[in-house]
């Protein structure tokens, strides 16, 4: 698959409740997040989309990018990333959509690129990875590949009031990433590690290290 016709989704616009401030602007190894996925996405995609709450709240950080960047705001207003994934698919000028939380700032485009090259024949990419318990698997809805095909049942999930990531999946083709897969490019699952809290934060400077 040419890497053109892929469109990469930032989902910035969630309120961070638990960590007290806007992650999106968090500066890490000497750049904001936001900044920080953008780049990493920026080789594989042909365009790049941020869906925010407020159509200039990020105006600061996307000038110190080297790429033009769309922002989208939610048709469902505070109906969670699941809004946010129904607003960039319709946005998105291809057929096939990455989607990553901000808050992922280690994402491996290796990985990414590996995904994308399975997409072809289905609906949606999601990676297995192991639990923090380490007893059982989840889903990374917040670290995966959609098509345009997904829409209908993002649209039927959000009326219904179903703003789940995972509801959409037993509708439409899956292909779910299994760990020992991601193994083989991502060993220690660092693409997975996001920043919901201040302990979170302090183990993602601790992983950045220094330049």
């Amino acid at each position: 698959m040419s890497l053109e016709e892929v469109s990469a989704l930032i989902l910035a616009g969630g309120r961070s409740r638990r960590m007290g401030v806007d992650k999106a602007l968090l500066v890490l190894d000497g750049e904001p997040l936001l900044a920080r996925v953008v780049r990493r996405v920026l080789p594989l995609a042909g365009e790049i989309i941020v869906s925010a709450r407020e159509p200039r709240a990020y105006d600061a950080v996307l000038k110190l990018l080297a790429a033009p960047v769309r922002i989208v705001v939610d048709e469902f207003a505070d109906a969670g990333p699941l809004a946010g994934l129904h607003a960039g698919l319709t946005a998105a000028r291809h057929d096939l959509l990455l989607a990553l939380a901000v808050d992922l700032p280690f994402v491996d485009p290796g990985l990414l690129a590996h995904m994308i090259d399975l997409a072809g024949g289905f609906d949606a990419v999601v990676p297995r990875v192991p639990a923090s318990h380490g007893y059982t698997l989840e889903l990374e809805p917040l670290h995966a590949l959609y098509r345009r095909t997904c829409l209908p049942a993002i649209e039927s999930h959000l009326r219904a009031g179903d703003r789940r990531m995972t509801s959409i999946l037993d509708d439409v083709l899956t292909r779910y990433l299994q760990p020992h897969e991601i193994t083989r490019i991502d060993p220690g699952f660092r693409s997975f590690a996001n920043i919901n809290t201040p302990e979170d934060w302090e183990a993602a400077q601790s992983l950045a290290g220094p330049r």
